[in-house]
């Protein structure tokens, strides 16, 4: 688990990036953990930024999802979910999943993966977000940083 200060989380997201390869017939999925306000859409907001979006990336916690076009590699749309107000999995339904997870021109980037567990196809890659070091309980990042892993 790495520390990155909030300010370098644009660097952190293209180094993310440099991992992203061809989603073989489906949407490439991002999974990002973490409790309330451990980075995970300040991290959104640098890739998308990163990926060339322009404009204000906000969390789409009231809508549950945004899309966003982008020229990256084969793809051509950023998507934003953010499914903490989602309180079953089944209700994951109501945003069509399969027109955005079957596209393979899409990068789905999902906040809280676990609150569709079932729903979701296993993500391709899937970062943990922490505002403390798991390795060292004591040992808390401050307002600043956070400590990322991807797994």
């Amino acid at each position: 688990m790495q520390k990155v200060r909030l300010e370098d989380m644009q660097g952190f997201a293209r180094q993310v990036l440099e991992r992203v390869d061809s989603a073989q017939g489906a949407a490439y999925v991002l999974a990002l953990q973490g409790d309330l306000g451990a980075g995970k859409t300040t991290f959104t907001q640098a890739l998308a930024k990163e990926l060339g979006v322009e404009g204000a990336v906000q969390s789409p916690t009231y809508v549950l999802m945004k899309s966003y076009s982008i020229a990256f590699k084969e793809f051509t749309k950023l998507v934003h979910i953010d499914a903490y107000r989602l309180e079953k999995p089944e209700e994951f339904a109501a945003l069509k999943p399969a027109s955005f997870l079957q596209d393979q021109e899409a990068l789905v980037v999902v906040e809280w993966p676990e609150r569709v567990q079932g729903e979701l196809p296993k993500p391709n890659l899937t970062i943990q977000f922490s505002a403390n070091d798991p390795a060292d309980v004591a040992s808390a990042a401050n307002e600043e940083e956070r400590y990322i892993e991807i797994v």
